[in-house]
């Protein structure tokens, strides 16, 4: 995909991520330089649990599975963002990432996090504080999970 259609796609999915909440189209524009693409063909897995958080996704094109401990928890698909914790850095993968069709990817380098907290401190909160959101909504999607598991 070309550079121009890569932003392109970006924008028009920006507006449905909360991880994005409140952030204006030129701070996006800022982020774009720390963003690339990368395919991934059916079956294979973006992360496996444990591996240290590298990046943070956000689907394109396809379907994504998540897994824990070998078993299904979730899907995703266009528009799904996934590895927050990423911008973090400090905790293992907790689920495995695998696509399930053939995906494509928007990629944003863990290396924006430690930039932009130094190059632009307020939009560096604002990402932060949009993290501890989704992290929170994680760990309460985690808990109904666990609970419907107890009931069957």
């Amino acid at each position: 995909m070309l550079r121009k259609e890569l932003e392109k796609n970006i924008f028009n999915i920006v507006p449905q991520l909360s991880f994005f909440g409140g952030i204006s189209h030129e701070e996006i524009g800022n982020i774009m330089e720390y963003i690339h693409e990368e395919n991934i063909e059916a079956g294979n897995y973006v992360y496996k649990e444990g591996d240290s958080p590298k990046n943070i996704y956000i689907i394109l094109e396809g379907e994504m599975e998540f897994f824990i401990l070998e078993e299904k928890i979730a899907d995703g698909n266009i528009g799904f963002l996934f590895g927050t914790s990423a911008t973090i850095g400090i905790q293992k993968q907790l689920v495995s990432a695998m696509a399930k069709t053939d995906i494509k990817l928007a990629v944003i380098s863990k290396k924006f996090f430690i930039e932009m907290n130094k190059k632009n401190p307020e939009l560096f909160v604002k990402i932060v504080l949009n993290v501890a959101r989704d992290l929170a909504r994680d760990l309460n999607f985690l808990k109904r999970y666990v609970k419907k598991q107890k009931c069957n």
